[in-house]
Parts: structure tokens; sequence; C-alpha cells
């Protein structure tokens, strides 16, 4: 009996396609028809306290009127399958008043139209762009077939609508998103027809291919030539997203197009960035530390005065710049980089530790002491210890902690010599500067005025009595029998000096 219905089912289909293939039949020509918006009942003039996203699953054309009737705006107009639709509360309250449960379901409550994403990404590709198919009865060909004006097209599902039996055919399609830090929505939009020649109802479904290579048939799409949009859910597959198609009615893909709105923010920028400002004097240290939020950085740019001078994995913190010169200063600015761009600057001056400056102010004693000659000068910003040269040779060295002065005893009487100061750091040294000086006769003149009087003798006395201490220049003027002991004698002798 089974045997006799296959010879008979056979037999009928030899027959009906004998009738459909002559050329009496005229061909099947599907022209576009321009699909109703997703937001068609979105007015821009109204600020909604709340929007839905909701999918409609219209499965008979008694349905497709109720709905189409009861909310007019709505614009169901490609036939049968599935639509999405942005409600504002008023129109869903009306279409769950009038629709079985099984004709919707929503996708997102509250729902953000998503104009205000940050970036926007589209990508289309022609129905024969397929990343793969799949069929296990031949059930693909790349026609476009009844498509009007379409070039570029694959068919999915047997030729022949009269054949008894489904042949099922997939194709899937892939897209490479640029980078992102979230995603705010995904759209697909697949524009084809369905070429059988007494369609009675779709058995084309579209959703996003998974790792495992299924896909969920969330939506089944109209018999017409039209656009068929959706919002669909974030499913990856190899690391791309990929809608997929599949069908058993001759359905003719002819555009796939991806709609990917998105953010991409940079990261943000390093923190507590420290350059070396005159502590090395070969080069300068930078240094700085990862922002908190440090998840999308990748690297980091160091920039110096604006030129790029090198990248830095996300591990490395610091830089020595062996490049720099003295008497610079340079700003240095580092940033974080990730795969959605570059963050702000972060930036701090430094410079080397440059050899030590010249001493200022030098100056010899030119005749104000008898047998010494007493040089001072005035502190070098950045110098460690001066040296003392006298007629070119060496003679002293003098720390940068000490009294800056130096007083030369070894001298002929009103003999010129000149003296030079070079100020010393572990970077180097200054150039010299020098004064000339000599002495004469002014030993017992204890204050220094040029005077030998009662004043000297007082102040000589006070030394001695321990009321108040002398200067070293003090002690050798005071030194008047050159015992290297300051005492009565001393006392006695520039008394005597000064009563001759």
């Amino acid at each position: 009996m089974k045997s006799f219905r296959y010879i008979y089912i056979i037999v009928i289909s030899t027959i009906i396609s004998s009738i459909f293939s002559s050329d009496d039949i005229n061909k099947i020509n599907k022209s576009f028809i321009i699909s109703g918006s997703i937001e068609s009942l979105i007015d821009e003039a109204i600020d909604y306290d709340e929007l839905i996203l909701v999918q409609l699953d219209i499965s008979n054309d008694s349905l497709l009127s109720l709905i189409n009737f009861n909310i007019p705006k709505i614009n169901l107009n490609v036939g049968l399958g599935s639509y999405h639709r942005i409600f504002p509360t008023q129109e869903f309250s009306m279409l769950t008043s009038i629709a079985p449960d099984s004709a919707f379901r929503v996708i997102k409550r509250p729902y953000n139209i998503p104009e205000n994403s940050r970036e926007y990404w589209i990508e289309l590709k022609q129905g024969s762009q397929t990343q793969g198919t799949y069929t296990e009865d031949e059930a693909i060909s790349y026609t476009c077939d009844c498509v009007d004006g379409a070039s570029d097209c694959v068919k999915l599902g047997w030729d022949s609508w009269y054949n008894p039996f489904d042949y099922w055919g997939e194709a899937w399609w892939a897209f490479t998103p640029p980078n992102y830090t979230s995603i705010n929505e995904i759209r697909v939009r697949i524009r084809g027809a369905q070429c059988d020649d007494l369609p009675l109802w779709s058995d084309t479904y579209m959703g996003m291919r998974d790792e495992n290579g299924y896909f969920s048939q969330d939506f089944l799409l109209s018999e017409n030539y039209t656009d068929n949009l959706y919002v669909v859910p974030e499913i990856w597959s190899e690391g791309m997203l990929m809608p997929m198609v599949g069908s058993n009615d001759n359905y003719v893909v002819d555009e796939v197009t991806l709609q990917f709105f998105y953010s991409c923010l940079e990261p943000s920028n390093p923190i507590n960035i420290i350059s070396s400002n005159e502590l090395y004097c070969d080069h300068i240290d930078v240094s700085w530390e990862a922002p908190q939020a440090n998840e999308d950085v990748l690297g980091y740019n160091l920039y110096r005065d604006g030129e790029l001078v090198t990248v830095f994995n996300d591990d490395i913190f610091n830089f020595s710049d062996y490049s720099a010169i003295e008497n610079t200063i340079y700003e240095y600015c580092v940033s974080s980089f990730g795969e959605c761009g570059e963050s702000e600057f972060a930036c701090n001056q430094g410079s080397l530790k440059n050899n030590a400056i010249e001493a200022l102010n030098v100056n010899a004693s030119d005749g104000l002491f008898q047998d010494i000659i007493v040089v001072t000068w005035d502190e070098s910003e950045n110098a460690e210890e001066y040296k003392i040269y006298r007629d070119g040779s060496w003679i002293s060295l003098v720390s940068q902690n000490s009294n800056l002065e130096f007083i030369d005893q070894f001298i002929d009487f009103e003999v010129d010599y000149t003296y030079c100061i070079e100020s010393i750091n572990n970077c180097g040294s200054s150039n010299l500067v020098c004064d000339e000086g000599f002495s004469s006769s002014s030993l017992g003149d204890v204050n220094q005025d040029s005077s030998l009087d009662v004043l000297d003798i007082v102040l000589v006395v006070n030394f001695v009595m321990g009321y108040d201490p002398l200067t070293e220049l003090q002690q050798i003027l005071s030194d008047m029998n050159g015992d290297a002991s300051i005492n009565v004698q001393d006392i006695v002798l520039l008394a005597n000096l000064i009563l001759e």
C-alpha cells in the first residue's frame, strides 16, 4: 500500500511538472515591496514615557487584518511572517487586547531607540557572498530566480514547488564589526523573496549562528520580495556575527545587511606621572601608574615635547631618556591606548642635572690684611664643592656646607695673586671665575675697620675671657706674636702698637 502511494505521488508530480513546464506558464517575477518601518508607531515630536520592542509573529491573514485595522500606523504590509515594531504603551495595550499571546512577544521593555549610540557601523553583503552553506539535498543554487532586478543572490530550498518532498538549504554570512566597549543594539536586514509559484505560507527562517553552527530560527521571513528587519541577540560564531537563513521554499536572498550600534570609549589616561628633575646627570627617569579602570588598556604611548618616543606594553610603567641634553626642560606625556583609541595625555616636566654653575661674586682681598689674602664668593645653586686655584695651581677644596671663604696665609707681602673658583658636582665642573688679591700690614685690625684702636683690644679681651667668639680671620689678625694662640701677650702687644 505504501509503495502504491509513493508511485501515485510520483505520477501526480510528473503530470504537474509537465503541465507547469509548458511555455504557456509565465515565469514568477516578484517586484520589490517597501516594508513598514520598525519605528512606524513612533512620533518624533512626542517624548514617550516608555517604549517597548515587540516581535509579532503573524501566522494568518485574519490576524494580520485585525492588527492593521486596530493599529493602522503599525503598517504590517508585507504579508505573513515576523515583524519587529517599537510600541508606545498605548498602542501596546491595544495589541494585547486584540491579539493572542502566541502572536507577539516582548523583546525589550523599556526600550531605547539607539539614535544616541556613540558609534554606528553598517555593512551590506550580496546574497551570494555567503560565509558557508549547508544542504543534504543539493538545495543550494546561486541564482536570483524570481527576484526582479537582483543579480547576485543565493537560493535556498528545492527548485520546484510541486515536488512532494521538502529539501532544506541553509546559508550564513559573516560580519566583523569594529572594536567596541559596549554594544547598544544589533539589527539584521534580509532582503529576499520566496520563489514558489503558489505560496500558501512561509517556511523560511532567520536567526544568528552560534559557536556550534546552529541558529535559533527566531524570525519567519515574508514570502514577498521585501526587507525583513530584526533586532537580533548578541550571538557570536568564530568571533564574528553570522546571520543565518534556512528554507525549503525556494527562498532567494538578495542582500544581507548588519547594523551595529555600539560605544567605543578610549581608555582612561595614566596617573601619577613623574619625571625626574635635575636628579641624574645622564638621563631623565619617567614613571607612571595604570589608570584605576585599566581592563581596556593594551599599552602606553610616551611623548616628549609632543613627539612620540616609544610604545610600551601594558605591564611597563617607566622609561629612562638617555637622549636628553643639558639645560633643557622637556615635557613628557603618557597616554593609554586600547582597541577603541588613545586616552588623553598625562604630562610632567623633567630635566637633566647640569654641570655645576659658576660661582658668583668671587673676591680676593686687596691689601686689607697683613700677611693674608681672603677669598670669598657666593654660593653656586647646584655645586657640591669648590676648588680654589692660585695662579693656576689647585691649593684647596671647600665643601658647599662650609663657610664660602679661603684664607691664604702663605703669601709674600704686596705680591699680586690670581685666585680662581671652580664649582663642582657629580655631573661636572663650571668655568673658572677669578679675581686678583694682595696683602698689606693690617695685623691687629681685628674689626677690619682699617684703624688700630681700643675697639680692637675689646674684641680680643672678650675672646680671651670667653665672652665672645672670633672668626677665623679675626683670630689671625689678633695673633700679634704669631704663636697660633690668642692670649694676654697678644693684648699687650696690640696695646703697645696702638700707643706708639
